[in-house]
């Protein structure tokens, strides 16, 4: 009986580590959807500033595609059509006003499956990138080939969690610079979520998208510990204004606080530490007492149930060494009273 048991119990552990292994996985996938928004740090000599490219629709004419960034508030519109998202070599990761809105055999936030497929099965793959050539005068191409076989992981905040999401690391020269690229590990939506380009470098440090869990997020965290953070509001650069991404997470945060009327909060205002203690100090307390009054203004909760305060760059969950660390330290915290 020992033994049947113990056979049972390994059919059954196996089963159940499968199924939390399959989980993780699905939580982890990053679907092609309407409403996706992925959001890059790029390091600026004036500090860290945030691109933001939200996918507005997906129909027959292709993925549409806003482009935002912190120091501009005029977005760029681009159409990826669905002949490029499959098959095209050149990935326009460049955002410009000058650009045509649909710019054949071209991809914009990610590779094409055709070169995704050519790196796992090849190791290798023609590529070209950065550059519109009409408008440029400029392309930079060449081939990449995989880095070893494994997977490499990189940190992204997904819905405001903390994962590890595989990626295929391919490098290569592109012209004369040399280059590497970090594509998601994954056919149906290849992600360029981290590149290097000469001196150029970027790397995707927060994606959000719809979904049932997400929508309950802050709600729940709010209600088990406290306290809630969040990285789905967004700001102008060096600046207290709010950008109109940052509409869903607001909405997130007032229907909590709708539900749970006895509720009070504290908006807390994090930074990194770029630009001296002083103006980071001042800067988080402007962005709090801007949530609050985004709360106030246009979803109508008292104000009576929102205090405010900013810590500047004194609480970091991250060094402040990385693109990525001062990224998760750039955030605001919500704490009940």
């Amino acid at each position: 009986m020992t033994g049947l048991w113990g056979i049972l119990a390994a059919v059954v552990c196996c089963s159940l580590v499968g199924s939390i292994a399959a989980e993780a996985q699905a939580a982890t996938k990053i679907p092609l959807v309407t409403d996706l928004i992925t959001v890059s740090a790029v390091e600026g000599p004036r500090g860290d500033y945030e691109s933001i490219k939200r996918i507005e629709r997906i129909d027959a004419q292709g993925v549409h595609i806003v482009y935002t960034t912190e120091r501009h508030k005029k977005p760029v519109l681009r159409t990826v059509r669905p002949e490029d998202q499959a098959n095209a070599r050149h990935y326009l990761l460049r955002f410009a006003a000058n650009y045509p809105e649909v710019i054949p055999n071209s991809t914009g936030i990610g590779t094409s499956r055709l070169v995704y497929t050519e790196l796992k099965t090849k190791g290798q793959s023609d590529f070209s990138c950065c550059f519109l050539f009409t408008v440029d005068g400029q392309q930079l191409e060449g081939t990449i080939r995989r880095v070893g076989t494994a997977t490499v992981p990189i940190a992204v905040m997904v819905n405001n969690q903390r994962v590890m999401l595989p990626t295929i690391h391919a490098t290569g020269r592109m012209g004369t610079q040399k280059s590497n690229f970090y594509f998601l590990d994954d056919s149906e939506n290849p992600l360029a979520l981290k590149w290097e380009v000469g001196r150029q470098r970027l790397q995707v440090i927060k994606i959000s998208f719809p979904t049932k869990v997400a929508a309950a997020r802050i709600e729940t965290a709010l209600a088990k510990t406290g306290r809630a953070e969040v990285y789905g509001i967004y700001f102008d650069f060096a600046s207290a204004t709010i950008k109109p991404e940052s509409e869903p997470v607001l909405k997130e945060i007032a229907d909590a606080l709708t539900k749970n009327a006895k509720w009070k909060l504290n908006v807390e205002g994090h930074t990194d530490n770029v630009g001296g203690d002083a103006p980071n100090l001042d800067l988080s307390r402007r962005r709090a007492a801007a949530v609050k009054d985004a709360l106030v203004s246009r979803y109508r909760i008292s104000a009576a149930r929102l205090a405010t305060s900013g810590f500047g760059a004194s609480r970091p969950k991250e060094t402040n060494e990385t693109l990525e660390g001062r990224a998760r330290n750039r955030r605001v915290e919500l704490a009940t009273q």
